[in-house]
């Protein structure tokens, strides 16, 4: 297993998607600065309305450079590149399990998209600093709120992971990535249509949905729980079954 991890560490580095897609959000994170500091110079009520500061795009950062998406696409990438290339064959026939397999790549795309994580955060509030100063904390901790968006991202890498597990196909995963949590969504806001549920929302306890709510400080306390013990279930959900799922198909 230990060798496993470092081969993958090793192909990390050289992974191309892996710096492609850092730099992707970096540069949305940039222009989303830029273009707002000038609508705020050009527009006197726009800039009295606004509330951009360090802290605040740090908090909104990942839903700003569409986090979810682009470090999903990287994690297809990256799970779907052995495949694609057949070199995959060469683990199990060295004597590698499958599951030593399954999570030797799965703990290789958290690492890779926890350091994407810290470096859109930390870009965010650069930027934001830059153009219009440091902020101050309000409402809910900031570290509190930044540690639940960690963990509701690694959530739902986790979903894009396994589904590429399952795939194997760099094109089919990566449209699952784009799909699956829009589909689900729409299902469970049938379901809500339905069932007319007053006291709560299945599409709110969907993973993808969580986003929306972390994305400022205002998030109350009781969402924030949630957001956080939903997220924690769903990636244990999510690695089980796509390792169960990965023994299961034949390569």
């Amino acid at each position: 297993m230990n060798n496993l991890l470092k081969l993958e560490f090793r192909k990390l580095k050289k992974q191309k998607s892996f710096y492609i897609c850092t730099v992707i959000m970096i540069v949305l994170l940039f222009f989303s600065a830029v273009t707002t500091k000038m609508l705020a110079n050009a527009d006197a009520d726009f800039a009295a309305q606004t509330t951009m500061s360090g802290i605040a795009s740090a908090v909104s950062a990942v839903s700003g450079c569409s986090f979810l998406l682009i470090a999903g696409i990287f994690a297809a990438l990256f799970v779907c590149d052995d495949y694609e290339q057949q070199t995959i064959k060469n683990f199990y026939s060295r004597g590698y399990t499958k599951t030593q397999v399954y999570f030797s790549k799965f703990i290789s795309i958290w690492i890779a998209c926890s350091i994407m994580f810290v470096l859109v955060v930390l870009f965010g509030f650069l930027f934001g600093k830059t153009y219009f100063g440091t902020g101050s904390i309000s409402g809910t901790d900031f570290i509190a709120v930044l540690l639940v968006q960690y963990i509701t991202c690694m959530a739902n890498i986790s979903l894009f992971s396994a589904l590429s597990f399952i795939l194997r196909k760099n094109g089919s995963s990566i449209a699952a990535v784009i799909v699956a949590p829009m589909l689900v969504n729409m299902v469970l806001g049938m379901a809500d249509s339905f069932l007319k549920l007053e006291d709560t929302s299945l599409t709110n306890l969907w993973v993808s949905s969580f986003m929306n709510d972390l994305s400022a400080l205002t998030v109350e306390h009781s969402r924030l729980m949630v957001c956080f013990i939903a997220s924690v279930i769903y990636s244990i959900i999510f690695i089980i079954a796509g390792s169960f799922l990965h023994k299961k198909i034949e390569l």
